[in-house]
């Protein structure tokens, strides 16, 4: 599939949106989306991280709650 936006290409990747991911990094949307125009492959890395990260944290609520 081609992603015409970083937004779209995070949520594809199961992200809520492109803020979920600056807020997990600490970095503006405006350098997540320089990093997918200019450095796609540091965005790409940068987004499985989140997307690795946010399911841990899913799966360690699971556990808690049982």
């Amino acid at each position: 599939m081609q992603y015409t936006t970083a937004s779209q290409y995070a949520k594809f990747h199961g992200m809520k949106s492109l803020k979920e991911v600056a807020d997990m990094t600490n970095q503006s949307s405006e350098t997540l989306i320089n990093w997918y125009k200019k450095k796609r492959e540091l965005f790409e890395v940068v987004i499985i991280g989140c997307v690795i990260t946010k399911r841990m944290r899913e799966m360690e609520q699971e556990v808690d709650v049982d």
